[in-house]
């Protein structure tokens, strides 16, 4: 099965031990997040480093202090959208079997070729923006992708495609059995806030 969503978050942390090549846990937008997303969009950044479960809110905070403009940073919502990135990163700890992951946090996507991701495992949260567009397997042309042709001949049928949901947790499958997917058109030529997660050697 391509696709399971689960109902509660806790259903994720097995994800190493499940068939399935995407697990989505969706949830609503929070009060006050569009607007505070809408601010922080105006800047453009991209940052990345190790976190550790235990610390992980001071980690984040630490790895966007320098990026983020001083007001934004003054919204209440910002501690909010910290302490959820937090959660968010424990919960992949578990799925990881570890206290250390990498993270990835920024307002520019870039993926725009259909492609499965050279990882065991990812975990994305779209806050803000069209969220990562995905193939069900049936919709898509394998072959046409291994030969390494355009998106054109690598969609079987159009209306087949996905997208994850703003807010909705997501954790996907690399490698061979990966998920082929890719950032949507909307994302590519405007600006978004994608948080992405991977385990701890991602960025060695």
């Amino acid at each position: 099965m391509d696709v399971f969503f689960a109902d509660n978050l806790d259903l994720l942390s097995d994800f190493a031990d499940q068939s399935h090549r995407l697990v989505i846990f969706q949830r609503e937008e929070p009060d006050d997040a569009n607007m505070f997303f809408q601010s922080l969009m105006k800047t453009t950044f991209s940052v990345s480093g190790k976190l550790n479960k235990a610390t992980a809110v001071d980690n984040i905070r630490s790895i966007l202090e320098k990026d983020i403009p001083s007001e934004v940073q003054r919204n209440p919502f910002y501690e909010v959208w910290l302490n959820d990135m937090a959660d968010v990163s424990s919960l992949f700890c578990n799925v990881e079997k570890d206290d250390a992951i990498s993270i990835w946090i920024g307002s520019k996507r870039g993926c725009k070729r259909y492609h499965v991701d050279i990882v065991p495992q990812r975990l994305l949260v779209t806050y803000a923006g069209l969220g990562t567009e995905w193939l069900p397997d049936e919709a898509a042309d394998w072959k046409a992708y291994s030969t390494g042709e355009p998106n054109e001949k690598i969609i079987r049928d159009p209306a087949a495609r996905q997208y994850i949901g703003q807010w909705d947790v997501a954790i996907f499958r690399g490698g061979q059995h990966g998920l082929l997917h890719r950032t949507p058109d909307e994302a590519l030529n405007g600006p978004s806030v994608l948080m992405r997660l991977d385990n701890k050697t991602f960025y060695s």
